[in-house]
């Protein structure tokens, strides 16, 4: 089994695993992701590890819920309530190292 990738919030109480690097990563323009300063790697929601507590803020659309650390509030990932299986989520590519990241181009799509 190949090596998983780790990232990790800014005190470390949440990890995040992926079993590799995203194609690109997405600066979604919406409100919220510019705010946050987000850069979205998507995945399926079976490949990915998250580990420790998380709060949830729901977008008033109620589409997507935004997790973020509970103890620092750095944003972690998305995904769809309720996960279903096989579906999209993402993740914050800003968590893991920046010299694993720099080679991986940056999209803008809302």
């Amino acid at each position: 089994m190949s090596a998983r990738l780790t990232g990790r919030c800014d005190c470390g109480a949440v990890s995040i695993s992926l079993p590799a690097l995203p194609d690109r990563m997405n600066a979604c323009p919406c409100d919220y992701c510019r705010r946050v300063g987000a850069r979205w790697g998507y995945f399926s929601h079976d490949a990915v590890g998250i580990d420790g507590r998380t709060d949830v803020h729901v977008r008033a659309t109620r589409s997507v819920e935004f997790h973020r650390c509970a103890a620092c509030g750095v944003a972690t990932h998305w995904q769809f309530p309720g996960r279903p299986a096989g579906t999209r989520m993402g993740v914050n590519m800003t968590n893991f190292d920046t010299a694993l990241t720099a080679a991986v181009p940056v999209v803008v799509d809302p």
